[in-house]
């Protein structure tokens, strides 16, 4: 998880996506483009896939949070209050969640592996199409069938990419994606993810009450039945 106070102040958490502003910003490739830097990916999909009641990790490693996600709405249950947020998905492996009036913006990443959501903190990147797409310190890596690898950041719906390193090695269980000396397993044939993500599993209710009435319950002491 990383916070973005981008209404307040242009400086940004280390780690945070983050690219060169310009006075008058203009993408080098708009990454909804159809050649853009993720055109293979298919957000519509993914958003759909997120969309509904979850119990998952919060902003604070160890504590889980309850969230109900409808369209770009999303409300927050921490175990006490609640909060509304916007929601959207950032890139192929990171969504965002902004407090509008806060003006502050979240980064989370994620992966579905299969059914299954992980998100939270770690790295994260699937396959789309020909091309492998990472989120790993603040930066958005896209690899190539012919091996080209760029490191993509962006602020303020300015993109810009550079040339970086990164490879995939090893074969089957043992694939991984390395690159500036991380290594990021393949989960599956179209997954990835370090083995903090992998631990990240969030858990879909039927409802926001569900989801509220599983994070009340995974927060009593041990024993409460007990008593």
């Amino acid at each position: 998880m990383l916070l973005c106070g981008c209404g307040k102040s242009d400086q940004q958490p280390e780690g945070a996506p983050s690219g060169e502003r310009t006075k008058e910003p203009v993408p080098e490739v708009p990454k909804d483009a159809p050649t853009g830097p993720f055109a293979a990916f298919d957000f519509d999909a993914a958003e759909a896939s997120w969309q509904g009641s979850w119990v998952l990790e919060g902003e604070v490693a160890g504590k889980q949070v309850a969230w109900m996600i409808d369209g770009s709405s999303l409300v927050e249950f921490d175990g006490t209050t609640e909060r509304k947020l916007e929601f959207s998905l950032y890139s192929p492996c990171q969504i965002t969640y902004t407090d509008v009036e806060e003006g502050v913006t979240g980064y989370k990443s994620f992966v579905f592996v299969r059914d299954t959501l992980h998100a939270g903190l770690g790295s994260s990147g699937t396959v789309a199409g020909d091309a492998v797409i990472v989120c790993d310190g603040g930066k958005t890596y896209v690899l190539d069938a012919a091996g080209a690898c760029l490191a993509w950041t962006e602020r303020f719906d300015d993109w810009k990419s550079e040339p970086a390193t990164c490879s995939v090695a090893g074969e089957g269980d043992a694939r991984k994606f390395v690159v500036e000396g991380h290594e990021i397993a393949f989960l599956d044939d179209a997954s990835l993810g370090t083995a903090q993500m992998k631990n990240n599993v969030a858990i879909k209710h039927a409802n926001f009450a569900a989801a509220k009435a599983a994070l009340a319950s995974a927060s009593e002491p041990a024993g409460t039945d007990a008593l």
